[in-house]
């Protein structure tokens, strides 16, 4: 057989698909098999060295030669007796080995196809995986989504211009309380009796249903302004009896939401 020109043999950048199309398409399972003549032989692997595809191909039908070892004794027999001169011998079938070529060729591409499905099959997983892995380890456990009051209005218990309402957001650590408490102008006659003193101090108290009380917040009391402190504590929402504003000069309750 002759060389195949350049533009017929395939180099090692050859697409896959060429290896079945190319003029050494079928040399690979006649290499195999043994069926290539010695000079054949030294061309095709002449041929090997500059072309991939072939090589692969060779490698992926290497093992035909043993599958075909396990031909039992009556195969070897009816094989032999083809061999035989008989008083009126028939020439070997040609299509015999064109049949068994085919179906290697079949075989070869059928493999193929399973390699590649096989191979796409596990990117999915991989990719699955990884999402997965990604979901439950690529950041830190998020806490449950928690119940939160609306806004409560305070109610005053002693005479004040105080107004105020409050927040609770119940926590797994504890409660979290947002206030927004309004000191409004004072009545005109106690404001020339006050001119001189200083600005009132007061306190958010949290008051436990087992008579403990925890301030969470301290502010200075302005006329007019609205001041928004917040605070924190580690009993559960359930466990608090009140939230109060007091005094910090004397202690006096101001306003109060019994909860």
């Amino acid at each position: 057989m002759s060389q195949p020109t350049a533009g017929g043999t395939p180099s090692g950048d050859t697409p896959s698909g060429a290896v079945d199309t190319h003029e050494y398409a079928m040399w690979d399972a006649a290499y195999v098999l043994g069926s290539l003549s010695p000079a054949e032989r030294r061309e095709f692997e002449s041929h090997m060295g500059t072309c991939k595809p072939c090589r692969q191909a060779v490698a992926e039908i290497g093992g035909m030669p043993a599958l075909l070892s396990r031909l039992d004794k009556d195969d070897v027999a009816a094989i032999d007796e083809l061999g035989r001169p008989q008083s009126a011998p028939e020439p070997p079938r040609p299509e015999l080995l064109t049949s068994l070529l085919d179906t290697v060729t079949s075989r070869r591409r059928r493999s193929r196809a399973l390699t590649w499905a096989v191979a796409a099959a596990a990117a999915v997983l991989l990719v699955a995986a990884a999402f997965v892995a990604l979901r439950s380890t690529g950041s830190a456990p998020q806490s449950p989504p928690q119940a939160s009051s609306s806004a409560l209005v305070m109610t005053p218990v002693a005479p004040t211009t105080l107004s105020a309402t409050i927040t609770l957001s119940s926590h797994q650590w504890g409660t979290q309380v947002e206030m927004n408490c309004t000191y409004g102008p004072e009545p005109e006659n106690a404001a020339e009796d006050h001119d001189e003193d200083a600005p009132d101090q007061l306190g958010m108290v949290v008051v436990g249903r087992d008579g403990s009380h925890n301030r969470l917040a301290t502010w200075v009391a302005l006329t007019g302004v609205t001041a928004s402190p917040g605070g924190s504590t580690s009993m559960p929402i359930d466990q608090i009896a009140a939230v109060q504003v007091v005094s910090v000069n004397d202690g006096n309750v101001l306003l109060q939401r019994t909860l």
